[in-house]
């Protein structure tokens, strides 16, 4: 994957149309294969700009206070289901501030 497409999922998957930010939100799970994508999707953008010390806005953008974002309401998702979503939140999560440090 070249980084313009990495930069292409991370914003379709963040902050665009099928983000998976709003499909937890709505009730609908994590979509397992978009999941996969934006995590390799960001290991790309975190070795381009890791020597960097400047990010595209959009990018920086897309992981502001993403912590916050995740988000869903009671009921929605099982125990089960529950834990699996933080461990992903925390993937994603952690691997942000990898992209700021």
């Amino acid at each position: 994957m070249k980084v313009d497409e990495a930069l292409k999922i991370v914003y379709e998957y963040t902050i665009g149309d099928n983000s998976i930010l709003c499909s937890l939100r709505v009730g609908l799970g994590l979509n397992e294969n978009n999941y996969n994508t934006l995590i390799e999707a960001m290991k790309i953008l975190i070795t381009e700009y890791s020597n960097k010390t400047e990010v595209p806005k959009k990018l920086a953008l897309c992981f502001v206070d993403i912590s916050n974002y995740f988000y869903f309401n009671e009921g929605k998702y099982s125990e089960e289901e529950e834990e699996k979503l933080e461990d992903a939140i925390h993937e994603i999560s952690s691997l942000a501030g990898k992209l700021f440090d």
